[in-house]
């Protein structure tokens, strides 16, 4: 099955399989959820075993995030 990958779709396979593997990782970046590290080694473990990657997409949706962010005020 390989065999019949040519360069051309591998130029593009590449690049879009990465993207979804990066997909749990980013998306608990930007929920800013508190154990990020952890999202990270699952699904790093995911892109081996390809079950883990659902297990970090799930923890990334539904994760405990930080809370928000101080906001600063003019002294005055």
């Amino acid at each position: 099955m390989i065999s019949t990958v040519g360069p051309l779709e591998l130029l593009v396979l590449v690049p879009v399989a990465l993207l979804v593997l990066c997909l749990p990782p980013v998306i608990a970046h930007r929920r800013g959820v508190e154990r990020l590290g952890l999202v990270i080694v699952v699904s790093l473990i995911g892109a081996v075993t390809g079950l883990f990657w659902f297990v970090a997409l799930v923890m990334a949706l539904s994760m405990r995030t930080r809370g928000p962010a101080p906001t600063l005020r003019p002294s005055g």
